[in-house]
């Protein structure tokens, strides 16, 4: 639950699920693409290389990831205290 002055939490994962399946799988298609047109074997394996490291920090957002509530209360975190006369009406 949340109290009265907390975010709400994020109930689903939808979001997160829908970018990264998309962004999966657009990376794969791009991976294709490499495989397909590029004849330089060091180039080859470079751009391959570099869309399965995106491939496995998207998983990686997508498992351990913060929520935007939780990048809320990093930023509003590292910006400290709010002082006197700021952020209360």
């Amino acid at each position: 639950m949340s109290g009265p002055g907390r975010p709400p939490v994020e109930i689903t994962w939808l979001w997160r699920r829908i970018f990264t399946y998309l962004a999966s799988l657009s990376n794969a298609g791009l991976l294709a693409a490499v495989i397909l047109k590029v004849r330089d074997p060091q180039g080859l394996a470079a751009l391959g290389l570099a869309l399965v490291a995106a491939n496995v920090v998207l998983a990686t957002l997508y498992l351990a990831g913060a929520t935007v509530t939780d990048w809320a209360r990093i930023a509003g975190a590292a910006r400290g205290p709010p002082k006197s006369g700021e952020g209360r009406s």
